[in-house]
């Protein structure tokens, strides 16, 4: 990432109201990999103490790539939660589908991902996001290429 290049030049318009902190954030994750010559990486943060048991910071995978222009692009931002009572099982809890303009949330389903309510619920899920960062509740955060 060049010094001299505001980050939020770096990626591509979204139709989610994505923070430049959030963008960094990636960017950050990014550029400790070894080998940053991809145009795809995918993001996954996890406490490891996360159970459906004692609870904790939910699994966050997100997924971007690279244009042509070297503009980056989320794909997806999928936070998974354990669902199930008597054998609950690790499922996707809320997924921002931006690739192809939905989201999905447990117990509503798929909808239009620029809908009032959905850009308001983004906002609270990427603060807290961002907090458990800053906290540092994520203690295994893999990139892939």
């Amino acid at each position: 990432m060049s010094t001299n290049t505001p980050v939020k030049a770096l990626f591509s318009k979204c139709s989610l109201p994505i923070s430049v902190k959030l963008q960094t954030a990636l960017l950050k994750h990014i550029n400790t990999q070894p080998n940053q010559s991809g145009d795809h990486f995918t993001l996954n943060f996890r406490d490891t103490t996360y159970s459906a048991e004692a609870g904790g910071y939910h699994p966050v995978e997100i997924a971007l790539q690279k244009d042509s222009a070297e503009r980056w692009s989320i794909l997806y931002i999928t936070d998974f939660a354990y669902m199930g009572n008597y054998y609950p099982e690790l499922e996707r809890s809320v997924d921002f589908d931006i690739g192809n303009n939905m989201a999905f949330f447990t117990g509503v389903g798929w909808q239009a991902i620029d809908a009032y309510e959905v850009n308001d619920f983004y906002k609270i899920w990427e603060s807290n996001f961002l907090s458990y960062l800053d906290m540092e509740s994520y203690d295994q955060i893999e990139v892939s290429s």
